[in-house]
């Protein structure tokens, strides 16, 4: 007994140096995390009129899926040095953003595995490394979002007022892998600005940059792969001002992708050299009150056989009024009724023009208003106009609407959509 009491003082002996040396060198690098993070988005939709038109093909009924399914895990491995890896499998089973062709800008699969929206898409959504050895030049490499659009960079997917994002993520270059210098409310002035360097294709199936739609693949020759590029880059750049907190975030963003001319092979942009984005936006909100309005600009430049190029755009206004905050309803009905019109239009140069128009009407319900987006039922009803008749049933095979498609997040008809939503 007496022997086994030595032996253990004298390994509590050896052990407690090394632990302190361990605590000190955890402390001297600050490290914070990891930290898991996640939620899921359990949908159900039903659509009506599908067989208008004198189409008697069409069915209704309601069916069940998955908006989005997230898992990710961040932390700080060092000082000035953080890092974000986030899973995702979206569009499960519920394909109500899939276009249906993508041949078109602005379309998208919707799927990795069987083109249809069925079977959802599974992928590392973000995967970046941000250093900051300074708050005003802060150097972010990985696969990231890229800093262009409004409510697209600004609102993660789990705190939308709506179900959908605008169709305007159609015409933004999402997500892709390079890197980018930035900052927020540089030197306390409430200025923001990133510029950003990345590899010549979107990563995000539903965006006009992506490879599947623009023909533009980011590979050289050689042995290709992250070993060498093509010489093209996808170029973008955003400036952004904060005014009295949450009242108002204004930005305006740009962005420019190269395309070369063994591009295009889905004849998407036959003959185009480049493509192009800009956007403007505003949203904020005070006392329950949240607004939020855009305006993006999608075209190519000229054809190189002297054609005009094509051209998209998109425009929305949001507004959302959480009644529990203005003190209308009690903590246990806190209901947020909000509202979006949302017009998207494409033309090119044949004359083909289409244009659709979405009008949401949605209430959102928050279980608990400390911490509204851990739990929460949202409703939406979308209701669906267009000008020229080419949309839905009544589609003109060779306009953006072609068969019953729409642009990722675009709605051909009448829609009823209830998510379920839970997270930590």
């Amino acid at each position: 007994m007496k022997k086994n009491f030595i032996m253990l003082a004298v390994a509590a002996a050896l052990v407690a140096p090394v632990c302190a040396m361990a605590a000190d060198s955890s402390n001297n690098d600050s490290q914070t995390g990891p930290v898991l993070y996640g939620y899921a988005q359990i949908t159900g939709a039903q659509q009506f009129g599908t067989s208008m038109n004198g189409n008697t093909s069409g069915s209704n009924g309601l069916v069940f899926g998955a908006n989005r399914i997230r898992l990710g895990v961040k932390g700080e491995a060092a000082t000035g040095v953080t890092y974000n890896i986030m899973a995702g499998w979206d569009n499960a089973a519920i394909s109500g953003n899939n276009a249906g062709n993508a041949n078109l800008p602005g379309y998208s699969t919707n799927d990795l595995n069987d083109g249809l929206g069925n079977g959802g898409n599974a992928s590392i959504i973000d995967a970046w490394i941000n250093y900051a050895p300074v708050p005003f030049v802060q150097l972010e490499v990985g696969k990231f979002k890229q800093p262009v659009g409004n409510e697209y960079v600004d609102v993660e997917g789990n705190s939308l007022p709506f179900i959908f994002r605008s169709m305007s993520q159609s015409l933004l270059p999402g997500r892709s892998a390079g890197a980018m210098l930035h900052a927020n409310n540089v030197m306390g002035t409430g200025i923001g600005y990133a510029v950003a360097i990345a590899d010549e294709s979107s990563l995000d199936y539903g965006s006009a940059y992506n490879w599947e739609v623009s023909g533009a693949q980011p590979f050289g020759s050689g042995q290709g792969g992250f070993l060498n590029g093509n010489g093209g880059y996808l170029a973008s750049a955003r400036l952004t001002y904060d005014f009295m907190g949450p009242l108002l975030h204004a930005e305006v963003s740009g962005a420019r992708m190269t395309l070369p001319e063994t591009a295009n092979t889905l004849g998407v942009y036959s003959n185009v050299d480049s493509l192009y984005t800009w956007n403007v936006g505003v949203h904020g909100g005070l006392m329950g009150i949240h607004y939020v309005a855009g305006y993006t600009n999608l075209h190519t430049g000229e054809t190189r056989n002297g054609m005009p190029g094509y051209g998209a755009q998109d425009w929305n206004v949001g507004l959302a009024a959480n009644l529990h905050t203005m003190g209308f309803t009690p903590s246990w009905l806190d209901i947020e009724p909000a509202v979006r019109f949302d017009s998207y239009s494409y033309n090119n140069y044949a004359g083909t023009d289409a244009k659709l128009d979405n009008t949401t009407v949605g209430l959102n319900y928050y279980v608990n208003p400390n911490n509204p987006h851990a739990a929460e039922i949202q409703v939406n009803y979308i209701i669906p106009s267009a000008r020229d008749g080419k949309w839905g049933a009544n589609a003109d095979s060779g306009s953006l609407f072609g068969g019953n498609g729409a642009p990722i997040n675009g709605m051909a008809y009448n829609t009823l959509m209830l998510q379920f939503q839970a997270g930590f």
